[in-house]
């Protein structure tokens, strides 16, 4: 089964988004999204959520939601800056994916950075 990892970088602080929320959705044509899981990423900003695809059909896709606004104004990272973004979201592929999808992101409360690595 696929796994769809991340590594969450706070280039505010220049530290690693420990606690960040993020949330994964299956996306089908004409069908409301399907939650896959939630889940908060460790000290070492880090998150990895395993994916069943086996059953998927032609033209799913996965959302992959990072809840930024929410990290920043709870743990008040950027020092009281309010920022425009809210949430980054990241849509994926995961049809030709066998192990391993990482998608490492850089956030802060105006901009991300987001990359697919391997």
């Amino acid at each position: 089964m696929p796994i769809i990892s991340s590594h969450i970088l706070d280039s505010v602080k220049g530290c690693d988004a420990a606690g960040i929320r993020v949330r994964c959705q299956r996306l089908i044509s004409g069908a409301e999204p399907q939650a896959v899981a939630e889940v908060r990423a460790g000290d070492d900003g880090r998150i990895a959520i395993e994916i069943d695809t086996h059953n998927d059909e032609p033209g799913t896709r996965y959302e992959v939601v990072f809840f930024s606004g929410e990290y920043f104004a709870v743990g008040r990272q950027s020092d009281g800056v309010s920022g425009l973004i809210n949430e980054v979201v990241v849509r994926l592929d995961l049809s030709d994916v066998s192990e391993r999808c990482h998608v490492p992101m850089m956030i802060a409360p105006h901009n991300h950075s987001v990359w697919w690595s391997q």
